[in-house]
């Protein structure tokens, strides 16, 4: 029975009127002490002082605060408490404190709407406040994190050695970029190493430094970049770029624009973008999809190759129309000015020449914009121009035509681009592009080649793009993706990519799809035969059906039927996710047609601060070994910190006080505190929110956050520190007895300094202390009126993981 219950209770000639105290003979015939009901007398409320509680406003939780309570047990709206909760902070105070921090101000009195509610057995504090009480969010009203210093590295090592009766082959890439931030400076260096069977060459991709220029609203570039104007083709230039501020750009990646495609074995997948290497990695076999990407421009295409285990490659193209909705055009003037640098797969004879482009769009009402822009070098000059638009808020539209004339050959011609994207009812998308140019059109890098002898007719004439994806519950999911580019020179190339998928009680079908035919010819005589005739396609379509069985938690197994051509294979995999750090593969597939037998595993770990992949192919005539390391390392103000991610432009470090492996929910995934307790937070969305939050379950037992939730608003280059403060509680429950070794009474009431009351003793002489943070004397009132002494000394090194600890004690007469 609660105190509450005894309020007032009848059939007593010692009971209170309601509302005016407790029934005290109730109360000490339930062996509670009287002196309890001088403190309750109103209501349930919080012991003077400063207490961890949790907070919720209007409904939601913010994590545990440093509240502070009157002698009454009236909440305190402290700086701290009204920043914790987000509200205004009020002009009337009621009580000065010793110092700032602890000055109450009068938030009730000037929003009489709030309702407070404490709840002290649950260490709880509910406010329900008015809406023009909140504070306007930071990043609404323009004040974003800036500056901060840090040095930071990004790596990924992947490599391949093959051991084959034809003899041995080995391939290694390194991409790495280095650089630093400083004072919202970004300066980076992006380059690949590569290695294939001891012929090894470097990429550079780019070097530069970069600032946002608020002032002027853009983002200054200079050194080695890649242009980003929406209008013309991008080019490797050695220069400098201004562009509108908040454009993404410079490793922060893509998410709209996906790459798909099938492995018919383990393979390493290339992405290059105006002739530079952007993207390397290792893939499994079957269907895979990138994301993310760390595009140089929105203008140009992606050539895609897929490089199997023996050596095959197969290479196909995403058309830069089909993606352009993925990079949208940010209003305002964009201006570059620069030399061409070649890069090494597209290096050709003569001069460099020096190009200076420069482009306005401008916002035609919310959801039109209009773009033009005029590109020039000594030999060239090209025009263009952009119009977007979003009708019935879902269909978008986008168009860009380009005018080219180039004065060394004396050609002319224009490039025109239309791109659609609508959902055309629920759970329906499609998207649809189309790209023509004329045979005298030319981009930069084209000017004067023709005239070098160089063979221009393998350029596109005509690119079309489909796109469409369906989720249906009763039907399962579709997608398709369809590319055709024709040259001028006659030749033709499909790309078809189609998936269906679908779950029949947990048990996941998918059947794959992926076409390329090309190298079509048009008819021409025959002298030999004397007539017409068609020369061969090369044809390349796969396709495999796949089911996936789940065997309890995150394990499962999938057997598939996969037809490439006239080969046929089957085979079976076991993979299991077997916690946060180690995810595995084992399988055996079946060439049906050479009957040949192959078995395959895979091994990926995440030993918290990098990324590792393992893999190993073996078959009658081979051997095949891969290896991927990827990861980022930061040095910054308070030691060095490693990430298992990349690390982007804007970033940060996070600290849970000194705990080890506490995992951390960061914008980019998962990370875990070293040894120090501290983090890098990879990436962070410049000039938005960002939700950074600590899994309290993976702390020790007695600790606790006070916050265990942050949002950050970051300026871009800037370097974030956040801290989370930890709590550890300490918790402690005595087996008190007497001097005579009997359990104290139950009812007791236990008061500390100051004759605060502290708790009350229950069964068996037991006493449960919430908090205890070092030696201290606690008084028991005895029903006797007498009162006794505990002498509470707890162990110096409490263990983490121990919710509470057990202590006997004597309660010595005073």
């Amino acid at each position: 029975m609660g105190l509450a219950t005894l309020w007032g209770l009848p059939g007593s000639s010692a009971a209170v009127g309601l509302g005016e105290g407790f029934d005290l003979a109730a109360l000490t015939s339930l062996g509670i002490d009287p002196q309890v009901s001088e403190y309750f007398r109103s209501a349930a409320r919080f012991r003077e002082g400063v207490h961890v509680v949790g907070l919720r406003v209007n409904g939601t939780p913010l994590g545990l605060v440093d509240a502070r309570f009157d002698y009454q047990g009236q909440l305190c709206f402290t700086p701290a408490l009204l920043a914790k909760a987000g509200l205004v902070t009020p002009s009337r105070v009621l009580r000065e404190g010793i110092n700032p921090d602890q000055t109450c101000h009068d938030f009730v009195g000037q929003y009489p709407a709030t309702l407070v509610r404490l709840r002290p057995s649950s260490d709880e504090v509910t406010l329900v406040v008015p809406t023009q009480s909140l504070r306007t969010p930071e990043w609404e009203a323009g004040s974003f994190s800036q500056g901060g210093a840090a040095a930071i590295f990004n790596y990924t090592v992947l490599g391949q050695d093959t051991h084959s009766r034809s003899g041995p082959s080995r391939f290694v890439s390194a991409y790495t970029e280095a650089g630093f931030n400083l004072g919202n400076w970004i300066v980076r260096s992006r380059q690949f190493y590569i290695s294939d069977n001891g012929r090894a060459r470097t990429e550079q991709v780019d070097a530069y430094a970069q600032r946002d220029i608020a002032a002027l609203q853009s983002t200054f570039q200079a050194g080695l970049i890649s242009s980003n104007n929406p209008i013309f083709g991008g080019v490797q230039l050695a220069g400098l770029q201004f562009s509108p501020d908040g454009q993404q750009r410079g490793g922060a990646g893509n998410s709209e624009v996906v790459v798909e495609g099938l492995a018919q074995s383990q393979s390493r997948v290339e992405v290059r973008q105006s002739g530079a290497l952007i993207h390397s990695t290792l893939v499994p076999e079957g269907p895979f999809r990138l994301s993310g990407l760390p595009l140089l421009n929105s203008t140009s295409d992606l050539d895609v190759s897929v490089i199997d285990v023996r050596g095959a490659k197969r290479s196909f193209v995403v058309p830069a129309a089909s993606f352009r909705g993925g990079a949208p055009v940010t209003p305002g003037y964009y201006f570059s000015l620069g030399k061409v640098r070649q890069t090494s797969i597209d290096s050709r004879e003569g001069d460099s020449p020096v190009v200076v482009m420069g482009s306005g769009t401008w916002g035609l009402g919310q959801r039109s914009s209009l773009g033009f822009g005029l590109l020039s070098t000594d030999e060239y000059r090209s025009a263009g121009g952009t119009l977007s638009s979003v009708f019935f808020h879902q269909v978008t539209v986008g168009a860009r035509h380009n005018l080219s004339r180039e004065e060394l050959d004396g050609v002319g011609g224009s490039r025109s681009t239309l791109s659609l994207g609508s959902p055309l009812f629920a759970n329906l998308e499609m998207n649809l592009s189309a790209s023509t140019q004329s045979r005298g059109y030319r981009e930069v890098l084209d000017a004067g080649q023709a005239s070098r002898g160089y063979d221009l007719d393998a350029r596109f004439k005509r690119q079309y793009t489909a796109g469409m994806t369906w989720t249906d519950p009763f039907m399962g999911g579709f997608s398709l993706s369809f590319t055709r580019s024709s040259q001028f020179d006659g030749r033709s190339t499909d790309h078809l990519f189609a998936s269906w998928n679908k779950s029949f009680n947990g048990v996941d079908v998918a059947l794959i799809a992926d076409a390329q035919v090309g190298g079509a010819r048009p008819r021409r005589p025959d002298r030999m035969a004397g007539g017409r005739r068609d020369e061969k396609l090369d044809e390349d379509t796969s396709l495999r059906l796949q089911v996936t069985l789940p065997l309890g938690g995150d394990r499962r197994v999938s057997t598939y039927v996969s037809r490439r051509g006239d080969r046929l294979a089957a085979g079976t995999a076991l993979s299991e996710r077997v916690n946060d750090y180690v995810d595995y593969e084992v399988g055996v597939d079946r060439d049906v047609n050479e009957r040949e037998q192959r078995v395959r595993g895979r091994l990926d770990l995440l030993p918290l601060y990098t990324r590792v992949s393992l893999g190993v192919t073996r078959d009658p005539s081979s051997t095949h070994y891969s290896g991927q390391l990827q990861g980022g390392i930061v040095a910054h103000e308070h030691g060095v910190t490693f990430s298992p991610y990349a690390v982007q432009d804007t970033f940060g470090i996070v600290s849970v006080g000194d705990i080890g492996a506490a995992k951390i929910s960061t914008p980019q995934g998962p990370v875990w505190t070293d040894f120090s307790g501290q983090a890098v937070i990879p990436g962070l969305q410049a000039y938005g929110n960002n939700h950074v939050q600590v899994q309290t379950q993976s702390l020790p037992r007695r600790v606790d956050l006070k916050n265990g939730t942050k949002v950050l608003a970051a300026g871009r280059g800037s370097v974030n520190i956040l801290d989370f403060d930890v709590v550890k509680v300490r918790r402690l429950l005595l087996e008190a007895q007497d001097e005579q070794g009997r359990p104290l009474p139950q009812g007791a009431a236990v008061f500390g300094d100051s004759n605060n009351f502290v708790t009350s003793v229950v069964g068996d002489g037991m006493i449960f202390l919430s908090n205890i943070d070092g030696p201290q004397t606690l008084r028991v009132s005895l029903p006797d009126s007498a009162s006794c002494l505990l002498h509470i000394n707890p162990e110096q090194e409490p263990d983490d993981d121990q919710l509470y600890e057990t202590a006997p004690v004597v309660c010595r007469a005073r």
